[in-house]
């Protein structure tokens, strides 16, 4: 995704971007389209933008194992500052224009954050009963008959002493 930021006038402007994840590289995790959300305030010494990013994903959830469709949202900012000179910086999120520079390529933050957008914890649903540890079956769709045995508890020497202290 690339803007050319010199066909803008100084002040705020809004768009939306749209690209093939495939065109990024990541049609691994990602399907159909990478849709982006733009507001861009330019000035005479910088650019800030502010990013919503939409992907379609494909993932398998951690309880019950079966796959769902998810759209995944980012929210990010990047600030570009105008500089004559070559300056390496640190921070993550600014990043430095040269002045001879019309265009601003956005297709390795765009890789990141959509990679960032992924969930730690796959659900399919918030509720998601997952699968019986026992038997197997699917919580979700079905009951199963099998009988929780808690083998080790863990607790019980905790247990017992609650029991000597409340008299």
């Amino acid at each position: 995704m690339i803007i050319k930021y010199t066909n803008f006038s100084d002040g705020i402007h809004s768009f939306r971007l749209s690209e093939p994840v495939k065109n990024l590289g990541l049609e691994e995790l990602f399907f159909g389209d990478v849709e982006v959300g733009f507001k861009m305030d330019k000035s005479l010494h910088q650019i800030v933008l502010d990013c919503d990013l939409t992907v379609h994903s494909k993932l398998v959830c951690d309880r019950c194992a079966v796959e769902f469709e998810t759209n995944l949202t980012s929210h990010f900012q990047i600030s570009y500052l105008f500089s004559r000179e070559t300056v390496k910086s640190d921070e993550y999120n600014v990043k430095y224009l040269s002045p001879d520079q019309e265009k601003i390529n956005l297709k390795d933050d765009i890789y990141e954050y959509a990679e960032l957008s992924i969930p730690l914890k796959r659900l399919c649903k918030d509720d998601c009963r997952g699968l019986c540890p026992h038997c197997g079956k699917n919580l979700n769709e079905e009951t199963c008959n099998c009988k929780d045995e808690s083998t080790h508890d863990i607790w019980e020497p905790l247990k017992k002493l609650k029991g000597n202290f409340n008299n």
